[in-house]
């Protein structure tokens, strides 16, 4: 028989950028994965996302992947990593190895006090680019590097092989990397009002969607609500998209 489709959906725990969280109050961008309401992955964990998670879940999600190492995306992984450990949990924690180099040179830096190695807080996976990641027994995401200051990477999420979804991580105007997330018919992507050598501009997303297959496209990492953009499709926290597939 064929097996039965969960209802997938992403709900959107912030839309930050790097002072939104410290100077306005609004948590930095990151979002869920939801399988029949149960949130299977959280996607980075900024200034924030805990109090997010435990608004909209009660708990941390098991499984996390974190983008890349700025604090916006990243910033209370130690806690996280220390807080669940004290309540016997041991979550999955998800970074490509580039990523995965800086979290442990520098973010993580703060766990050795406990003398205790990573493994013991958590299940760490480094996979590459070329590998997927399995999430259940049909889904799962392969990672793609981003264009940032910082190494990063968004990725696809996949149905039994089928792209459904992709989520861009921060970074600049890349057609090249934005190409490869257009084999989803819906996408996610960081922009701000200006441009910059780490994030696209509002605009330079408008040209190039321009003249590329019609996608269903929302934008996040903006910043406050107030900076969402006017002429694109802004996820707003608490915004749910359904990523369940057509028969």
């Amino acid at each position: 028989m064929p097996h039965a489709v969960p209802n997938l959906s992403l709900l959107c725990l912030g839309t930050g950028r790097g002072a939104t969280a410290v100077y306005d109050g609004e948590p930095s961008s990151a979002a869920a994965l939801l399988a029949d309401g149960k949130p299977i992955l959280l996607v980075d964990a900024g200034f924030g996302v805990v109090r997010a998670c435990k608004r909209d879940f009660g708990y941390v999600p098991q499984t996390i992947l974190i983008t890349h190492n700025h604090s916006d995306h990243a910033a209370e992984l130690p806690v996280i990593l220390a807080a669940e450990s004290d309540r016997g949990r041991r979550p999955r924690v998800i970074a490509a190895p580039d990523v995965a180099n800086r979290l442990r040179t520098h973010r993580l830096h703060e766990l050795e006090s406990t003398n205790q190695p990573l493994s013991y807080f958590c299940d760490w996976q480094e996979p590459t680019t070329s590998d997927p990641i399995a999430l259940s027994d049909t889904l799962s995401i392969t990672l793609l590097s981003a264009r940032h200051s910082e190494p990063c990477f968004g990725f696809i999420l996949e149905e039994s092989g089928r792209a459904i979804f992709a989520y861009g991580g921060d970074s600049a105007c890349d057609p090249n990397y934005y190409d490869q997330l257009w084999a989803a018919p819906s996408v996610v992507l960081d922009a701000r009002s200006k441009a910059n050598a780490e994030h696209a501009g509002f605009d330079e997303v408008a040209a190039y969607c321009a003249d590329r297959p019609e996608r269903e496209l929302w934008i996040t990492g903006y910043g406050r609500a107030d900076q969402a953009p006017g002429d694109l499709r802004a996820l707003r926290v608490g915004d749910t998209i359904d990523l369940t597939p057509a028969d």
